[in-house]
C-alpha cells in the first residue's frame, strides 16, 4: 500500500485509490512513516472538527526549527519560531484568528469587488489578443496574489518572488516520515535545508516591510497586525511575520487552484460550460461543485490527544493523522453519484475548506474572486480549451491539488474598450 501511495501521480489513480481505501481500509496506518490516514467523509469531518481529540498543534516543522541562522547582512541570528493559527488549538486559536477575521467579513469583502473586477479585466485584456496563454501564470496566479498583496500592503510587483516561494514550498520532496517525524539524520536533509532557506527568505522580506510599517504605519494588514494585541500584549515580530507568510500563501494558493480546476472541469464537461454561458446565475453552485469534485486541498493533518477509535480501528494517542478532504468529498455515503460533475448539485455539503474552528478564513475571499472572475473568463475567452500537447504538470506532494502550468487556447479578440 505504501508503494501505491508514493507512486501515484495521475489524478484518476488517486481517486481510484481513495475509493479502494474508503471501501477496504477507511482508517489506515502507513507503517513506513508511522502516520495514519482517514478517508471517509464522516471520519474526516470529525477529525477536522473535534479539536479536543485531534489537535492542530504539531511538532515544530523541520524548516522552522530552533537554532541559528545567518542573516542577509552576515550576522548570526536565532531561527524563526513564529506561531501560526493553523497550528493552534483553542483558546489561543480564537484569539489569534480574531486579529484578521474582520478583513474577511462579507462587508469588508464587498468593498473589494470592484478591485477584483478591475484586476481580472486587466489580466484578460493582456490575454485576449494572444489566443493562447498559460492560464496559471497569466490569470489564476496573478489575480488572487495581487488582491492579497494589496490587502497586506506589499508591492504587487513582487509577484514573481511570491510565486518562487510558493512553488518552492508546495513542491517539497520530503516523505511524510521526514516532514512530520524529523530525526537527527533527517535534520540535515538537503531538501529540509532548501525549505529552511525559503522560509528565512520570506521572513527577512516581511521583517523589512514590517520595519517600514513600524516607522510609518499605513492602512494595511501589516500595520494592523503590528498594532494588534492579545491579552494586552503586542504580538512578537516572529508571530507577525508568521501571520504575513500564511496570509500571503494561503490567500492566493487556494484561489489559484480553484480557478485552474474550474477551467479543467469545464473543459472536461462542455455541457456544463454551455449551461453556465446561458445561465450565469449558476456560477456559485458551479464553484461549490468544483470545490467538491476537484478539492484544491488534498488533505489536512492533526495529532490525536487520546486513543481514538474510528471505523473499528483504534488510533493511539500522539499519532499523526491525515484527513483526506479529496476522498471525503467523493464519498458515496455522503454524496449521490460523487464521481459525476453536477453544477446544480444540492445539497452540496463538501468540506473542501475544512470545517469547525479551522474553517479556511479566506474561503469567502476565494469564493468571491472565483464568482467574479469565472463568468468574465467564460465570456471574454470564447472557445476556451486546454491544450493537451504535453501532459499537465501537477504540484508535487500530496497536500494541494493544483497545476504548475495550464496551457489553454481560445479565439483571440481585442481588449475591452476603456
Amino acid at each position: 500500500m505504501q508503494q501505491e501511495l508514493t507512486a501515484l501521480q495521475d489524478v484518476q489513480g488517486m481517486y481510484e485509490w481513495f475509493q479502494r481505501m474508503r471501501d477496504t481500509q477507511p482508517v489506515w496506518l502507513d507503517e513506513n512513516s508511522g502516520c495514519w490516514h482517514v478517508f471517509r467523509y464522516a471520519d474526516v469531518n470529525t477529525l477536522i472538527t473535534d479539536s479536543t481529540l485531534f489537535s492542530s498543534e504539531r511538532r515544530q516543522r523541520p524548516f522552522a526549527r530552533p537554532g541559528t541562522r545567518t542573516s542577509p547582512t552576515g550576522e548570526k541570528r536565532e531561527r524563526r519560531t513564529g506561531r501560526s493559527i493553523i497550528a493552534m488549538d483553542p483558546p489561543q486559536h480564537r484569539q489569534y484568528r480574531n486579529l484578521v477575521s474582520s478583513a474577511f467579513t462579507p462587508r469588508a469583502l464587498s468593498r473589494l469587488s470592484h478591485r477584483i473586477t478591475a484586476i481580472t479585466q486587466e489580466l484578460l485584456d493582456q490575454a485576449r489578443p494572444a489566443g493562447q496563454i498559460d492560464f496559471v501564470t497569466d490569470i489564476a496566479y496573478p489575480l488572487p496574489t495581487m488582491v492579497i498583496a494589496e490587502m497586506l500592503g506589499v508591492p504587487t510587483s513582487d509577484r514573481p518572488l511570491f510565486k518562487q516561494w510558493a512553488d518552492g514550498l508546495l513542491n517539497r520532496q520530503l516523505s511524510d516520515a521526514e516532514f512530520f517525524r524529523p530525526d537527527e539524520t533527517a535534520a540535515h536533509n538537503p531538501e529540509m535545508e532548501r525549505l529552511q532557506t525559503l522560509f528565512e527568505e520570506m521572513s527577512d522580506y516581511f521583517e523589512a516591510k514590517l520595519e517600514e510599517r513600524r516607522l510609518q504605519p499605513r492602512d494595511d494588514m501589516m500595520s494592523a497586525l503590528l498594532a494588534a494585541e492579545v491579552d494586552g500584549e503586542h504580538l512578537s515580530i516572529d508571530d507577525v511575520i508568521s501571520f504575513c507568510i500564511l496570509l500571503l500563501l494561503a490567500g492566493h494558493v487556494t484561489t489559484t487552484n480553484l480557478l485552474s480546476q474550474s477551467i479543467r472541469c469545464l473543459d472536461e464537461h462542455p455541457d456544463a460550460r454551455a449551461q453556465l454561458s446561458q445561465q450565469p446565475e449558476l456560477i456559485p453552485g458551479a464553484i461549490e461543485e468544483v470545490l467538491r469534485y476537484a478539492s484544491p486541498v488534498w488533505r489536512l493533518a492533526r495529532t490525536t490527544t487520546a486513543d481514538v477509535t474510528m471505523a473499528g480501528v483504534t488510533i493511539p494517542k500522539d499519532s499523526f493523522v491525515f484527513g483526506w478532504l479529496a476522498s471525503a468529498n467523493r464519498d458515496e455515503r455522503q454524496f449521490s453519484e460523487p464521481a459525476r460533475f453536477d453544477i446544480t448539485r444540492t445539497p452540496n455539503r463538501h468540506i473542501a475548506f475544512g470545517h469547525g474552528i479551522h474553517f479556511c478564513i479566506g474561503a469567502p475571499l476565494s469564493r468571491q474572486e472565483a464568482s467574479i472572475a469565472l463568468p468574465m473568463i467564460i465570456q471574454q475567452l470564447p472557445d476556451l480549451q486546454i491544450s493537451h500537447k504535453e501532459p499537465l504538470q501537477l504540484f508535487q506532494g500530496r497536500n494541494l491539488f493544483g497545476f504548475q502550468h495550464l496551457p489553454v487556447t481560445f479565439t483571440a479578440s481585442k481588449p475591452v474598450a476603456p
